[in-house]
């Protein structure tokens, strides 16, 4: 079973990243909705190397900035 995060504990995770810069992802239907637990999304942990790989397509998070995240 895979970790929950919330949107600010990922963004929190990668350096140079917002918490606005991954909720959007989800806002604009990148990714599916991963459902809320007490109003704040529930992220599972394995969703983690797709949403660095598409901050990084964005320019939004650097190659080199990122390593052994999990």
């Amino acid at each position: 079973m895979s970790k929950i995060l919330t949107t600010r504990e990922v963004a929190d995770m990668l350096p140079g990243v917002q918490t606005w810069q991954v909720r959007r992802l989800f806002e604009l239907g990148v990714f599916k909705d991963p459902g809320r637990f007490a109003g704040k999304r529930a992220i599972p942990s394995d969703m983690l190397p797709a949403i660095i790989d598409e901050l990084r397509r964005r320019g939004w998070l650097k190659e080199k900035e990122v390593e052994n995240v999990q």
